[in-house]
C-alpha cells in the first residue's frame, strides 16, 4: 500500500508541475532515443562476430611493401605452402572472391555474394550451421553452403540438405549446409560458399593463381603459444624460394583478426569510437540536465519535505518518494524513446550507413541483451537523479526548510555551474566538428576534378545476358545508333570510369632507365577521354581503326610520366612484369584527374586498349556524353534496345554527377549525425539552464523585488540574472576550442585534400552557443524581472 501511495503522490506532483515534467520528458526522450540508436549500432558491431570462437588465435596475411604500405592480399599458392611446412598452423583457408554465379532451382533464380573457401574453412571459422554438419560440409568439389535467407528464397521453410542447385545454367552442386544469415557488420561477408577446388578447375583462375599475382585473401588459425616472429620468418623463406620477384617487398606479416575490421576499413573504427564517445557525452548531459531540473523543482518543495519530516517520514521514505517520481519520468521517456528509435532513428541510421556497411534491424528475440542494458541504464539514471538532489534538502534543519532558506548555497551553485560548463563545452565541440566537417565536404565537392561529369550518363553493360552472342549483336546495333544520334556528343565502353577504378596494380618498368613503378591499371577505349572531358596533353587517343595494333598500346597520366622521370612520352615504352613480360607503346598522355575521391591522392594510372566499343570482355560501362536537355530521349531509346535482350538484370543508368556526389554519402551521413547530436545537446543543455535560471529567480525573488522598488529596471534585472550563465558559456568556449581543434586536425590528416581550420569556425560556434543561451536565459530573466515586486515582498 505504501508503494501505491508513493505512486499516487508522484503522479499528482508530476501533473501539477507540467512545465518541469514536460521539459524532463522531452530532454530524456530525445537523449535516450539517441543513446539507443547509437548504442544499438555499437552493440550490433561488437556482437556481429560473436559466433567466431577464440578470435585471438586467428590471423590474416598481409603483404608489407618496402615503402611501408600494406596490402591485404598475397599470391594464391602461398597459403598452401605455409600449411604444408609449418607445424604451428592448426587450420587455414582462403576466402576468395571471383564471381557470383546465378543459383537456379526450378523456376527460381537469384545471385548472391559468393566466396570460394578451402575444405578447412569450418576449422578456421566456427560458423554455426542451422542445417548440415560443419565437419563434412564443403569437403567435395561439387558442394555448396548457403545462408538461411538464400535457403528460404529457394526452398521456403524446408530443410534443403541434399537438394541440388544449378550454377549459371551449367553446373549442379549439392547443398551440404545452411548457416544463419550474417550480421551486416560482421567481418565475414558472404551468402554463398563454394569450394576453392571448383574455382581452381577454371582456366582463367589457374592462369592468374601463380607466384606473381597477389589477389588472395588468407586466414590462419594458429596453435597456442605460436612464436609470431619466427613464423613470419619462415613465411618469408617460402616467399624467397617461390616468388618470381621480391623487389619492393619487405615481408609477409601476420595481422591479428581481432583488428581485422578496423584495419580493413578505418572509417568503421572512427564511427564506432565516435559513437561510444557520443553515447557517454549525451548520457552525461541527460543526467546533468535532469539533476538541474530536479534541483529547481525540489527547492519549491522544501516546506512540503519539512512537514513530512515533522509527521514522521524518514530519509528512506523521502528518497523512495523521489526515486519513484523520477522512475515514472525516466521509464515513460524510455518507452517513448524506444518507439522513436525503432520507427524513426534506426531507419534513418540505415539510410546513412546502410549502403556502405549494410542495414541492421532490431529483433527482440535476439537483441534482448541490449534491452536489458537500457532498462538497467534507466534504473541507474533514476537512482542518480532521484537521490543526489534530495540529499542536501533532507539533511537541512527543519526550521530552515520551513522558512524556505538554503545552506551550502555557494557549494551547490559551484557544482551546478560546473555541470552547465561541461554541457556547453560538449555542445560547442559538436558545433565546431559540424562546421569543420561541412566545410571539408564543400571543399572536396568544389575541387576541380580534372574531368567534366556534366551531361555524362553511365550505363552498366554486364546484365548477365542469357544469349551473349545475340546480346553482342543487338548492343552493336544500339551503339551504331548512338554514333548517328545528333544528341550524342561522344561515348565509350570501358572497364573503368572515374569513381570506379578497381584496386588492380602491377609493376611496370622503363626498358631504358630500368625505373620500376607499381601502377594502377584498367581498360579503356576510343572516346574515353573525350566523353569525360579529360585533357589529352600529348600523343593520341585509342583508335578503333587500328584495332589490331592497339593491343600493344597504353595511355598513362601525368603522374605516371613524372614518376618514371620522363619529360615527354615520345618514343616511350613500358614493360609489364609477371609471367611473359609484355612491352607496350605509350601513345597518349592524360592530364591528372581525380579518378577517386578527395580523401586519396592522384596516383600513376595506366590504361590498356579495351577493344572496339561494344560488349567486350574488358567493357563494364557505357559512358555517354549527351546534349543537355536530351538525356531522357537518348536514354529511353537505349533502354528500348536493352529491353529486347534477355538478361537477368534490368537496364539501369546513373548520371555521372550522382556517382561523384555518392562518394561523399558516408561523410554527409556523418555530418547529419553530428548536426543532430549537436542540436540535441544544445536543446537538453538549454532545458537544464532554463531550470537553473528559474531556480535562481525563485531564490532571489525578494532581492529582485527590493531592487525594483529602489528603481532597477527590467534590463538591469535581466542582466543581473543572465550574466553568470553568459560567463559560463564563455568559459565553455575556452575549454571546447582546443579540444575541437585537436580532434578535427587529427581527423583531417586522413585526407589528401583538406581545408585549413579557420578561426571563424570557432568564433561561429561560440556565437551560436551564446545566442541560444541569451534567448533561453533572457526569456526567463525578463519574466522574473517583470514580476510585481509587491507580490515578491508580501511575506515581509
Amino acid at each position: 500500500m505504501m508503494i501505491v501511495n508513493y505512486i499516487k503522490v508522484a503522479f499528482r506532483h508530476l501533473l501539477k508541475n507540467k512545465l518541469p515534467t514536460s521539459l524532463n520528458i522531452i530532454g530524456l526522450t530525445v537523449g535516450l532515443a539517441s543513446i539507443m540508436t547509437l548504442g544499438f549500432g555499437v552493440y550490433s558491431y561488437y556482437d556481429a562476430d560473436s559466433f567466431i570462437e577464440k578470435k585471438e588465435e586467428l590471423y590474416t596475411l598481409k603483404t608489407v611493401l618496402a615503402n611501408g604500405d600494406e596490402i591485404d592480399q598475397t599470391t594464391y599458392p602461398l597459403l598452401g605452402e605455409i600449411i604444408h611446412t609449418s607445424p604451428d598452423v592448426a587450420a587455414a583457408t582462403h576466402i576468395q572472391g571471383w564471381n557470383w554465379p546465378w543459383l537456379k532451382v526450378e523456376n527460381k533464380e537469384l545471385q548472391k555474394n559468393t566466396k570460394y573457401v578451402d575444405t578447412s574453412f569450418f576449422k578456421v571459422f566456427t560458423l554455426p550451421l542451422k542445417y548440415g554438419n560443419p565437419k563434412t560440409a564443403l569437403q567435395g568439389k561439387y558442394e555448396i553452403v548457403i545462408s538461411d535467407e538464400v535457403s528460404k528464397q529457394l526452398f521456403g521453410d524446408l530443410n534443403p540438405i541434399g537438394q541440388n542447385i544449378t550454377l549459371d545454367d551449367s553446373l549442379n552442386v549439392t547443398i551440404q549446409g545452411v548457416f544463419k544469415s550474417l550480421n551486416p557488420y560482421s567481418s565475414l561477408k558472404f551468402e554463398v560458399l563454394l569450394p576453392t577446388a571448383l574455382l581452381e578447375s577454371t582456366s582463367d583462375f589457374k592462369q592468374g593463381a601463380n607466384w606473381y599475382n597477389s589477389f588472395s585473401y588468407n586466414y590462419i588459425r594458429l596453435k597456442k603459444d605460436t612464436d609470431i616472429n619466427k613464423l613470419e620468418g619462415d613465411i618469408w623463406e617460402i616467399v624467397m624460394r617461390n616468388y618470381e620477384s621480391t623487389k619492393g617487398l619487405e615481408r609477409i606479416a601476420l595481422a591479428s583478426f581481432l583488428n581485422y575490421r578496423e584495419d580493413y576499413n578505418p572509417t568503421v573504427d572512427t564511427i564506432i569510437k565516435g559513437s561510444i564517445a557520443t553515447i557517454v557525452f549525451v548520457l552525461i548531459i541527460v543526467i546533468i540536465n535532469l539533476l538541474n531540473l530536479n534541483t529547481s523543482v525540489i527547492y519549491n518543495r522544501k516546506k512540503e519535505l519539512a512537514v513530512r519530516k515533522i509527521v514522521g517520514s524518514g530519509k528512506r521514505s523521502l528518497i523512495a518518494q523521489f526515486c519513484i517520481e523520477n522512475a515514472m519520468l525516466v521509464f515513460t521517456s524510455l518507452i517513448i524513446a524506444g518507439i522513436l528509435f525503432i520507427q524513426v532513428l534506426l531507419p534513418a541510421m540505415n539510410t546513412i550507413y546502410g549502403s556502405r556497411f549494410g542495414s541492421i534491424h532490431f529483433d527482440l528475440t535476439s537483441d534482448y541483451p541490449i534491452v536489458i542494458l537500457y532498462v538497467l541504464s534507466g534504473i541507474l539514471i533514476t537512482v542518480i537523479v532521484g537521490i543526489i538532489p534530495i540529499l542536501n534538502i533532507i539533511s537541512m534543519p527543519i526550521i530552515l526548510s520551513l522558512k524556505g532558506k538554503s545552506q551550502n548555497t555557494n557549494k551547490s551553485f559551484f557544482v551546478r555551474n560546473t555541470f552547465i560548463t561541461i554541457q556547453f563545452a560538449l555542445a560547442i565541440v559538436f558545433i565546431c566538428v559540424a562546421l569543420v566537417l561541412k566545410n571539408q565536404i564543400q571543399y572536396m565537392n568544389n575541387v576541380p576534378l580534372g574531368y567534366n561529369p556534366e551531361g555524362v550518363s553511365i550505363v552498366k553493360l554486364n546484365l548477365d545476358y542469357k544469349d551473349k552472342e545475340a546480346a553482342n549483336s543487338r548492343i552493336a546495333v544500339a551503339l551504331e545508333e548512338l554514333k548517328n544520334n545528333p544528341y550524342v556528343q561522344s561515348f565509350s565502353t570501358t572497364e573503368v570510369i572515374p569513381t570506379s577504378y578497381r584496386y588492380n596494380y602491377n609493376n611496370f618498368y622503363d626498358p631504358v632507365s630500368k625505373v620500376e613503378l607499381g601502377i594502377r591499371k584498367g581498360h579503356a577505349g576510343q572516346g574515353y577521354a573525350e566523353t569525360f572531358g579529360i585533357s589529352l596533353i600529348e600523343g593520341r587517343d585509342f583508335d578503333e581503326l587500328r584495332d589490331a595494333s592497339e593491343s600493344k598500346s597504353v595511355i598513362i597520366n601525368r603522374k605516371a610520366m613524372e614518376s618514371f622521370g620522363w619529360s615527354s612520352i615520345a618514343n616511350k615504352k613500358v614493360v609489364e612484369k609477371g609471367g611473359k613480360e609484355e612491352t607496350y607503346n605509350v601513345i597518349g598522355l592524360l592530364e591528372d584527374f581525380h579518378y577517386q575521391d578527395m580523401q586519396n591522392d592522384i596516383e600513376p594510372i595506366l590504361h590498356y586498349y579495351g577493344g572496339k566499343r561494344g560488349l567486350g570482355y574488358n567493357n563494364s560501362y557505357l559512358s555517354i556524353k549527351i546534349t543537355p536537355g536530351k538525356e531522357d530521349l537518348v536514354i529511353n531509346n537505349l533502354k528500348g534496345a536493352f529491353d529486347d535482350i534477355a538478361s537477368r538484370h534490368e537496364f539501369n543508368y546513373e548520371p555521372m554527377n550522382a556517382r561523384v556526389s555518392s562518394q561523399y554519402k558516408l561523410l554527409n551521413g556523418i555530418l547529419n549525425t553530428v548536426n543532430y547530436v549537436a542540436f540535441i545537446t544544445i536543446i537538453i543543455t538549454c532545458m537544464g539552464m532554463f531550470g537553473l535560471i528559474s531556480l535562481n529567480a525563485r531564490k532571489r525573488v525578494k532581492e529582485i523585488g527590493i531592487r525594483k522598488v529602489l528603481g532597477a529596471g527590467t534590463g538591469t534585472i535581466t542582466y543581473l540574472l543572465s550574466k553568470q550563465f553568459i560567463k559560463l558559456v564563455l568559459l565553455s568556449c575556452v575549454i571546447a576550442f582546443p579540444i575541437a581543434w585537436y580532434v578535427m586536425d587529427s581527423w583531417l590528416q586522413n585526407f589528401a585534400y583538406r581545408i585549413d581550420i579557420k578561426w571563424w569556425m570557432f568564433a561561429a560556434s561560440g556565437l551560436i552557443a551564446l545566442s541560444i543561451t541569451a534567448i533561453t536565459v533572457g526569456f526567463r530573466s525578463i519574466k522574473a524581472a517583470s514580476a510585481n515586486p509587491i507580490k515578491s515582498l508580501r511575506n515581509d
